[in-house]
């Protein structure tokens, strides 16, 4: 072979290997490289508004059932959200949806696990409706959020955890054979109870006053409603604070075990629905029978433990085969709970009433069977959840202003004393008079009737004798003041005065002085002023005890008038009243805004009652239910309790 042949022989040799070595390159490629390129990129870039969705659907696969259960929830045309999977039940859905679809914005891929089909099962991402041999685990949960025209915004099919690392987890696009991991923090609850409001009565129990267990039930074979027991429980004067009473209790010789009632008021605050059924037509808000499907209704009803009777007014309602209890709340809502029939199936069955009939049917039987035990009945639901047998529920609500307590009396204004009126009366008679014009005289002729003394001149007089009087006075002292000049005593002055007048010619000297007259004839003022010192002792004597007398007495009080005693009285009523009224008014406002309130609430509830009927725990049921051995029992007399007394000092 020449040089050139050779040359020509080689490199074709080299240009086969290097064919050969790429081709063996690609055939040993991983196929996970083939992903890489999307490493890093958002599921869905177009996905940016969360308010857009307006839907959410949970497809899962339930192992027990062997089958795919799909829960969705959505806005419907009144804005209202609403699970379809459950009769378009009212749900709590909004800030549930809103957190959801908020946990998805900007979902990226982590890493590509793979892109073989085949590897589904071991990541948990089969299509959970997917016909096939998968078994739960194998099978994933498919999330679907959607607008309002029905566009898939967000559609992702959720598996395993990948262990050691917390928040991540296998997804797969439907459609699509890649593995991705992703960072996901959201709640994909297909649990009906995770989407609705689960307080079905929305009460505090610390807000209850009243509950009355009315424990009838229904003889089927004869369709006759049987009375037992009527309890009927109040709080003292309906206040909250006040203890549980019993009507018909006899304190002298009963007491009351208030636990149980305390017990049922737990269990109303409590109460939650695990299921719900739409009610039929024909059964208003107040479970009063429309008399044209009254034959269609009981056949739908009596499944579930419910028949129509009369009521004490002669109309047709719906009675309960376990009886009833109405709770009473202090804003005046008035709740009345119809227990029914043992709700059997299937938890999905719970929830929907997938074969209702059918499972009241079985029950019915067992009954007819004797199987009356209450244990037994929870022993053979082997279909029901680790929490026992469930029981139907029919709630209404209504408002009965007699729970707000007494309503608020105006107080009665004070009567008007007769005497005040009668004073009114002259009063207004005098204005009446001051008030009318003066009569003119008959002639201008100003001579007075000399029969008539004159009124000036008789004011004259009068002030002239009063000057008199008073110029006697002064001219008087009053006896027990001496005069300016001081004079001789009463007994020696007619003496001196004698001796110093001489007798008259021819009169005898032996004659008392005609000296004596002037004395007799002095003014009368001296006299009575300057008694005898004896006299004016006696006189002094006689008058002490008379002052001291009137120095005792108390000098009298005038009598009060009338008039004006009644007045003070009826000022005082009036006063009184007037803030009677006011205290009136503000206590009738604050009642009056009670009752509107309460009625509002009443309204609000009947309407979230008005179109279903529920599905409760066996649990709460059994607490509703109480007879009155359960709560009352015989009160303990004093030779009892001392004999209990001796007993437990012995055993100490």
């Amino acid at each position: 072979m020449n040089p050139t042949s050779r040359t020509l022989t080689f490199a074709a040799v080299a240009g086969v290997s290097a064919l050969a070595a790429t081709a063996a390159w690609y055939a040993s490629k991983p196929s996970s490289v083939a992903g890489f390129g999307d490493v890093g990129q958002e599921f869905f870039a177009e996905f940016v508004d969360p308010t857009k969705a307006t839907s959410l659907t949970v497809v899962d696969y339930d192992g027990d059932e062997e089958a795919a259960q799909t829960f969705s929830v959505k806005q419907n045309d009144d804005g209202l959200w609403v699970i379809p999977s459950h009769h378009n039940y009212p749900a709590e859905a909004e800030d549930r949806l809103a957190s959801t679809a908020t946990s998805l914005l900007g979902l990226k891929k982590t890493a590509v696990q793979s892109r073989n089909k085949d590897d589904w099962d071991l990541y948990g991402v089969v299509e959970p409706s997917e016909n096939g041999a998968a078994t739960s685990d194998e099978r994933g949960t498919r999330l679907t959020l959607s607008d309002g025209s029905g566009n898939a915004l967000v559609d992702l099919i959720m598996g395993k955890q990948v262990e050691g690392r917390d928040s991540s987890y296998y997804v797969r696009e439907p459609e699509k054979d890649t593995t991705y991991v992703a960072q996901l923090d959201v709640d994909l609850s297909a649990k009906f109870s995770d989407w609705i409001e689960p307080d079905l009565l929305k009460i505090n129990q610390s807000d209850i006053v009243r509950v009355v267990v009315d424990n009838y039930s229904i003889d089927e074979q004869r369709g006759t409603i049987d009375k037992k027991e009527l309890l009927q429980f109040t709080k003292k004067d309906l206040e909250t604070s006040g203890d549980w009473q019993l009507e018909g209790l006899d304190e002298e010789a009963e007491e009351l075990d208030k636990s149980p009632i305390s017990t049922i008021a737990t269990n109303l605050d409590q109460l939650e629905i695990v299921g719900v059924r739409p009610k039929p037509e024909g059964l208003d808000d107040n479970m009063r029978v429309n008399p044209a499907v009254k034959q269609i209704l009981q056949m739908q009803m009596q499944a579930q433990g419910y028949f129509i009777g009369g009521d004490k007014d002669g109309n047709e309602r719906l009675y309960s085969n376990e009886g009833e209890l109405v709770a009473g709340i202090n804003n005046g809502v008035q709740y009345t709970l119809f227990f029914g029939e043992i709700a059997r199936g299937t938890g999905k069955e719970i929830e929907v009433g997938l074969g209702d009939e059918a499972k009241a049917d079985a029950s019915k039987d067992d009954k007819e069977e004797g199987s009356e035990d209450k244990e037994d009945d929870g022993a053979n639901e082997d279909d029901t959840s680790e929490d026992g047998p469930r029981r139907y529920l029919l709630v209404k609500a209504d408002f009965n202003e007699s729970l707000l307590g007494e309503k608020p009396v105006a107080p009665v204004e004070p009567a008007k004393p007769a005497i005040l009126n009668e004073a009114a009366k002259e009063d207004a008679k005098e204005k009446s008079d001051d008030a009318a014009p003066a009569k003119e005289p008959e002639s201008d002729d100003d001579e007075e009737d000399p029969a008539e003394p004159d009124a000036c001149g008789a004011d004259e007089e009068d002030a002239d004798a009063e000057d008199e009087d008073e110029a006697k006075t002064e001219a008087e002292p009053p006896a027990d003041e001496k005069p300016a000049t001081e004079e001789p005593e009463a007994d020696t002055a007619p003496q001196e005065k004698t001796d110093a007048k001489k007798p008259a010619a021819g009169e005898p000297a032996d004659e008392k002085p005609v000296a004596d007259a002037p004395a007799k004839d002095a003014p009368a003022a001296d006299a009575e002023t300057k008694p005898a010192p004896a006299a004016a002792d006696e006189a002094a004597t006689d008058d002490k005890p008379a002052a001291d007398a009137k120095e005792d007495e108390k000098p009298k009080e005038p009598e009060a008038d009338p008039k004006q005693v009644a007045q003070e009285a009826y000022d005082a009523a009036m006063g009184e009243y007037e803030a009677q009224k006011t205290a009136y008014e503000s206590d009738l406002k604050t009642y009056e805004d009670k009752v509107k309130t309460g009625k509002e609430k009443a309204d609000e509830l009947s309407t979230r009652f008005a179109g279903w009927y529920y599905v409760i725990s066996s649990d709460s049921f059994e607490k509703f239910r109480i007879e009155r051995k359960d709560v009352v029992s015989k009160k303990e007399t004093e030779e009892e309790k001392a004999d209990d007394d001796a007993e437990a000092k012995d055993e100490k």
